[in-house]
């Protein structure tokens, strides 16, 4: 990119990330979050999942686990579907200019780090400290994804129907059932058995 790109996009973060003070203060706040966690965001949406969820319940208690559970269900169905939680997030505590905002300062970082890191991509794949850490911030995120999923549980997984249904899901899975079919079924099982 360009010396005028990364100006233009200088100015656009800041403003992504600064302007929504100049009318709502939380939103400001909101921003600047998701722009935090969209830049820790390695590996891809699903090491998002803890980031948000340890900020936004469990350190800000903005929304309970039920809600954001609900939130990463309803995002299952849009493009993007982990990454969407932000978006979800965003509206749930802004309304639809909240998800607007929440949605471009997640997705800022990645589109900043993405433009200028591709011309230079075959060199810094190859270096094994970059190597390193990537391995190293996954693993992490590894342990992460293992505590959210253990308070997922506990808090969705509340009687035999919950576990059968989720049991089920996961042999589907396992047998490479497509997933829109698994989420169509278990929806439609849902329905008739609660």
């Amino acid at each position: 990119m360009s010396a005028w790109g990364w100006g233009i996009a200088a100015i656009l973060g800041i403003g992504l990330a600064f302007g929504p003070y100049a009318w709502d203060p939380f939103l400001g706040q909101l921003n600047l979050l998701l722009m935090k966690l969209g830049a820790l965001a390695f590996g891809g949406g699903f090491t998002l999942i803890p980031l948000i969820q340890e900020e936004v319940v469990a350190r800000l208690g903005w929304l309970t686990t039920r809600e954001f559970i609900d939130g990463i269900a309803l995002g299952q169905v849009t493009p993007g579907p982990i990454v969407i939680t932000a978006t979800f997030v965003g509206y749930k505590m802004a309304g639809v200019v909240g998800a607007v905002l929440s949605t471009l300062a997640v997705f800022f970082p990645s589109f900043v780090v993405l433009v200028g890191a591709v011309p230079h991509f075959d060199r810094i794949k190859r270096l094994q400290s970059v190597q390193w850490m990537i391995k190293g911030v996954l693993a992490g995120f590894i342990a992460l994804l293992v505590f959210v999923l253990w308070q997922f549980g506990r808090a969705s997984l509340v009687d035999w129907k919950t576990w059968g249904l989720a049991t089920a899901a996961f042999l589907a899975l396992r047998w490479k059932v497509d997933l829109l079919v698994i989420v169509g079924v278990v929806a439609v099982v849902s329905v008739l058995i609660f």
